[in-house]
This record gives structure tokens, sequence and C-alpha cells, in this order.
């Protein structure tokens, strides 16, 4: 016998708030349902789909009006959502359709969409296990009823992800990712069928070709916010997902340290109340960073196309990456311990001549006892300006143009450490230390 779930004390209330459609009940459907029969209501996240048998739209405003909400429709794929504010302080999200099929012109292109029933809306979908449908009674305000038309519940109970139809990958390939990362996530193992149909997929030589780059970037950008992104990312090249792409087929050993590097950084940081300088850029940026490191440039600027990744982020990664021109120290990392003398001041004040993604770029690769300061370097509560800038040197012209750079970092040293306080100081002390260059 199966008893139907209880979806918990916050969600009850606010699915209680639905009205009720023209044929009064309305289904759950999708990630929601499967995370609540998998691991229960405390863990159920802020997404939930409604599904109903009729029109959507005086519906959907009815929903809207009921939570006092704004409404975004989707006319061409037949969706409304709402976002509505819980006690948590984040939005929930409300996604609302009727009952769909879908049809695609060309593989990897986003689909027609049309009224349908519920097995039409039940085989658009990729996994089985985000094909169980609950029925919620309006009137009575709790689930009366499951549809599974394609045994994901069968599926839950065995631990394994099985795919809907043989060509779930072929109509999108990003799926792809979302089979890595509810598979690692969720501790899943794949069926046979599933297993035969990612081989199948990523040996089409066409298969991203009318896939577009936003649609991958954004799956890359809920990988970076996985438990494990490491173990995630694993499966995509084990897979042969990225080398579909065209990036490699192995996840090198110098990749794998530098990315693991990346989420104990990022781990740190976040545990810190005032957040990070710049931390969308910090997770992305750095991320990035690790996963190109030691790829050749020409195959880089192909996967970094492939990924989605904007023309101005490919620019400073690639910048970063290869164009050693453009450090002010010798021998990129090396020449940058050199002038430091490997003194953390020293190290933290050369680093304020260099923009966030150099320093991220230092960050990967310090060394094991360095972090601490570096961590300190980008945590926004830490950081104080530097009390002048390199024009100030220029009212001193006949300081040698090598020197200066030293100078600012002494300077910089000198105010991490609480010697020099306020610009009229510092300009004190560059005055005195001038004049020391020149005897």
């Amino acid at each position: 016998m199966f008893r139907l779930p209880d979806p918990g004390h916050p969600w009850r209330q606010i699915l209680s708030r639905v009205p009720a459609p023209p044929k009064e009940n309305f289904y759950i459907v999708g990630g929601w349902v499967r995370d609540l029969l998998l691991l229960g209501p405390r863990a159920l996240g802020p997404d939930i789909d409604l599904v109903i048998d009729g029109d959507l739209d005086p519906w959907a405003r009815s929903v809207a009006a009921s939570f006092k909400a704004d409404l975004r429709v989707e006319q061409g794929f037949l969706t409304a959502r709402i976002l509505v504010p819980s006690d948590g302080g984040w939005p929930l999200r409300i996604d609302m359709s009727r009952f769909r099929r879908e049809w695609y012109e060309r593989p990897g292109e986003l689909p027609h969409v049309a009224a349908g029933s519920l097995e039409d809306d039940a085989i658009r979908r990729d996994f089985t296990m985000n094909a169980i449908f609950l029925e919620w009674s309006t009137a009575k305000k709790q689930i009366v009823g499951m549809r599974d038309p394609h045994h994901g519940l069968r599926d839950l109970r065995e631990g394994v992800v099985h795919p809907v139809k043989p060509g779930t990958f072929r109509e999108d390939p990003t799926r792809l990712f979302r089979w890595a990362r509810l598979s690692v996530r969720l501790g899943l193992k794949s069926s046979e069928p599933l297993k035969k149909s990612v081989e199948s997929a990523v040996l089409l030589p066409d298969l991203w070709e009318c896939v577009g780059g936003a649609r991958v970037y954004r799956e890359m950008d809920r990988l970076l916010d996985e438990p494990d992104p490491l173990e995630v990312l694993e499966r995509l090249f084990d897979a042969g997902i990225i080398r579909s792409l065209g990036g490699s087929s192995v996840l090198s050993s110098v990749r794998r340290l530098r990315i693991r590097r990346w989420m104990g950084i990022r781990n740190a940081l976040r545990g810190f109340n005032q957040g990070v300088a710049s931390g969308e850029v910090l997770d992305r940026d750095m991320f990035y960073l690790a996963l190109f490191f030691g790829i050749p440039r020409n195959g880089v600027r192909t996967l970094m196309a492939r990924l989605g990744l904007g023309e101005k982020m490919r620019e400073r990664l690639h910048q970063v990456l290869f164009e050693k021109d453009g450090w002010p120290f010798e021998g990129f990392y090396e020449g940058f311990e050199k002038a430091s003398g490997r003194e953390p001041g020293r190290m933290q004040a050369l680093a304020d001549r260099l923009d966030l993604p150099r320093v991220l770029l230092l960050l990967l690769i310090a060394r094991e006892e360095d972090l601490t300061f570096w961590k300190d370097y980008i945590v926004r509560d830490r950081w104080t300006p530097p009390l002048l800038g390199g024009e100030e040197l220029l009212k001193y012209p006949d300081i040698p143009p090598a020197r200066r750079g030293m100078i600012l970092a002494e300077l910089r040293v000198l105010q991490r450490t609480g010697v020099l306080t306020q610009p009229g100081q510092a300009r004190v002390w560059l005055g005195k230390k001038a004049t020391e260059e020149l005897l």
C-alpha cells in the first residue's frame, strides 16, 4: 500500500491558498514531487510546478490575485509564474501551466507547445521520477491522488534515474547536465536504458548545433550551487559530455586540484557575514579559471563559446590565463613571489595592482600556507582601499619607473600593519621616501 505524502505545514499553507481551477483540483509535478517522495517535506526547495486540465489564463490570474503577486505569462509555452515572499526571506516560485503536448522541428531547439492531456504532459518530461503527478484537492486542502504513467515511483524506490523515452537527450541535450546533477545530489544510479541514451547522444556530431549557449550557461550555473560541484563535473567528463561540447575527455589531476581549491575557498568565504567582494564574479570567474587552467589556448576558445560565456567574460579569462605580458611581474606567479619575497603583507600590497580575476588565479595556484592571507584580501569587511594611488608618484618624476611599484607596495604594507592610517600621513612618508630614493 502507498500512503499519499503530506507536504508539511509551510507548503500546506501555500497550497491551501491556491484557488480552484474550473475542474476543482490541480496537480503538482516535477522536482518538488520527486523530492517530497524521496526525501520528505523538509527537503523541499522554494520552487513548485502546478498543472491544470483546462484554460490557464483565468486560473493563473486568480492565483496571482490570491497571493497579491505580479503575474508573468509566457503565452508561447502556455505557462505563468508568480513569486511569493516566504517566512525564510527568500521568494517562493510558483510555476503554473496546463497539460501540454510538444514537438521539436529540430532536435535541440526549443519545442512547439499546444494544449494536451496528462499523458501528453508526462511523455514530454525528461525522467520518470519527474513525471509523477500528485492531485491536490482544493476542497479537502490535501493531496488526494497520484498519477504515475511511467512508473517513476518504482524507479525512485529502486534508486535509479530512468528516461521517459529513449530520445530524451536528443530532444534536449541540456538534460544531460540535469541527469549529472540529480544523480550525484540524490545518490541515484542510472538505468541501463539511460546509460545507452547518454552514450548515443554524446556521439552525435550535431548534438549541440541548435542549443544556444545561454541554455548551457544556465545549466553550468546551476552546477556551481550543487553540494559537490566537483563530483558532478567528473560525471560530465566521464560520460563524454564535456568532450561533446569541444572540451577534453579527461578532468586532469591539475584541474581537479584547482576546482577542489575553488570549492574550499568559496565555502570558507561564504562563512563571513559581510559577504565577499564581487561575490558572483568570484564564484564564476574562479570556477572557470580552475576549469580552463592547463587547457591549450585554441581549445579554451571553443569550449568557452559552447558553454555560453559572454564575450567580456571570455576575454577577461583568456587574458588572465594566456596573456602573461599583461602581468606586471615577470614569470607570472613565480615573479610575483620573487617581487614580494613571499612576505604576506607585501604579497597583498602587490595584489592591489591586479584586477580581481588575476587575484583569483593567484588564489588557485598559491601555496597552501598563503591562503589565509588571500582569503582576507577579498573579504569585503577586511579590505580597505589604498591610502594613495599611483598618481601621487607622478609628482616625483625623478623616481625610476621600475621602483614605483615597489614603493607603492611598501606603502600598502605600512597601511595594512596600521603604521599609516591617513592619506596625509602617507603623503609625508612618500615625500621622505622620494628624498631617500634620490640620495
